[in-house]
């Protein structure tokens, strides 16, 4: 065994009882979010024999790099604090649960690499890293904005293809191979994520339901039907249907009475997605297709009109009290059945005093073969390096080792303890976040909004339209246009 195996075996016995320790009650939603809720990991006090690997290694060089720098610049959130970056950097041990798992994380990397991990965290990332990179000071080594504005930095030029950068092996578990399909252009990736970060976990669309609710009115279990690939639109409408009554019998429909969901602006969207549609798709020969004019989008369209327009789910539509604080205080106090948000907004429904869980977006039909879920890529970072990074190698070891010890660390912290076994409350939601995890979708014609491609499901839904053709014929020029724009701007990047 080489000096430095010994020194991986050493760090993984290490990481393996931190990940295993650390749990305990969490904060509460106004202190932050699950990401930085405060709870204790318990001080590693021994070692043990590290098992046998029965997984994927990153292939690190056998080297050091003379206690190099490598600055990230990050995203800071002061209006909504829990979609600031916390997985990057962190000062010293805390006691909080994912700030000592990335503590953990990046002091491995910097003793066995000789770097040094550092962070700049600013409101404006996006616009930091704009000028930074324009004015060619060499300042950042990682950009890590919000994706929907890095991606305005690739079309600049202003970004490295993550395919070409040493040491980076994207094929690897650790990184996410969703994104790293579904945002290639022009066979580059200039933006991607994985389990260096949280922030897309937290963002992906999901659907939470009252267990109670369910058998209270002898509905069938969600969960077989997600298992058996029955859980689809019409069914969901269903079912929800069945739930919904003038509780107070006032002859009026109000947040006080029983619902059998609740849609929020951004759900529409989310079941378009859920049914397997898209906004653009890369063809066989890589090159991409607006997807939104065929015959099967405009049938998706009108099974979620049938269901969110109705007048018998809770929404814009038929009360003015559908905001998210209203939604969740209904959903706390038994009134909703189901309810359509992100991972994130968990944090909301702590205060249920019932059993509750968690469910990917409906399929199209029982002939779909696959879930998918919406991420909301506005308030997800992505990861990028700037086109004046002066040492790849060292930059490209770094995110490697991140990513992969990150499996370790960051994301048992996150996904077994922060969310499986404290905010879900069974078991089966667990297994439903595997599948949530593993089908995540990302569309660069949402991302990018092409001539309001991106945004016409929910243009349509804010402003109740059901003429699906039509109002994609309005637009179909100015998207193919836009999008053909920005094809070309890409193939002219060195």
């Amino acid at each position: 065994m080489t000096k430095r195996n010994r020194i991986l075996a050493l760090i993984l016995a290490s990481l393996m009882l931190l990940s295993a320790a650390a749990c305990s009650d969490s904060g509460t939603n106004e202190e932050t979010a699950a990401i930085t809720a405060g709870d204790t990991a318990a001080e590693i006090t021994e070692t043990e024999p590290v098992p046998e690997e029965t997984g994927p290694v990153a292939e690190l060089p056998d080297k050091t790099y003379d206690g190099e720098e490598v600055m990230f610049l990050t995203s800071h959130n002061s209006g909504y604090d829990w979609y600031s970056s916390y997985e990057i950097y962190a000062e010293e041990m805390t006691g909080q649960l994912i700030n000592d798992a990335v503590f953990t994380r990046n002091n491995t990397i910097e003793e066995l690499l000789d770097i040094k991990i550092a962070q700049t965290k600013l409101e404006n990332c996006h616009t930091t890293a704009k000028s930074s990179i324009t004015a060619g000071d060499k300042q950042f080594d990682v950009v890590m904005p919000y994706m929907n504005n890095t991606i305005t930095l690739a079309v600049e030029g202003s970004l490295l293809d993550l395919k070409q950068i040493p040491y980076l092996d994207l094929d690897k578990p650790w990184w996410d191979t969703r994104a790293n399909k579904d945002l290639i252009i022009n066979d580059r990736l200039f933006i991607t994520t994985g389990d260096i970060s949280i922030l897309d976990n937290e963002c992906t669309m999901v659907m939470f339901f009252n267990k109670d609710m369910i058998g209270q009115f002898g509905l069938e279990s969600p969960y077989d039907l997600v298992k058996e690939y029955g859980w689809t639109i019409d069914k969901v409408n269903e079912m929800a249907h069945v739930v919904t009554n003038d509780k107070d019998g006032d002859g009026k429909m109000t947040n006080d009475d029983m619902w059998g969901i609740s849609i929020a602006d951004n759900a529409p969207i989310s079941f378009y997605f859920g049914a397997g549609e898209r906004v653009v798709q890369a063809d066989d020969n890589g090159e991409l297709q607006l997807m939104l004019g065929s015959n099967r989008a405009i049938d998706v369209f009108d099974k979620i009109t049938n269901l969110c327009y109705s007048t018998e789910v809770l929404s814009r539509h038929t009360t003015g009290n559908a905001g998210f604080d209203s939604v969740c205080a209904s959903f706390n106090a038994g009134n909703i059945m189901f309810v359509t948000f992100a991972l994130v907004d968990i944090n909301g429904l702590r205060d249920a005093e019932f059993e509750f869980g968690i469910l990917p977006y409906p399929l199209y039909d029982e002939t779909q073969k696959e879930y998918n879920n919406l991420i909301s890529t506005g308030l997800v970072s992505s990861t990028s390096i700037p086109n004046t990074c002066e040492n790849t190698e060292v930059v490209g070891v770094t995110l490697e080792a991140m990513a992969y010890y990150s499996t370790s660390t960051l994301t048992p912290a996150y996904y077994d303890n922060a969310l499986k076994t404290r905010y879900v409350r069974d078991e089966e939601s667990g297994e439903m976040l595997d599948i949530i995890f593993a089908t995540r979708v990302y569309d660069l014609g949402f991302i990018f909004n092409w001539g309001n491609a991106g945004s016409m499901v929910t243009n349509m839904y804010t402003a109740k339209q059901t003429e699906y053709a039509s109002n994609w014929e309005k637009i179909q020029k100015a998207a193919t246009k836009a999008m053909g724009k920005a094809l070309e701007q890409f193939a002219e990047i060195p």
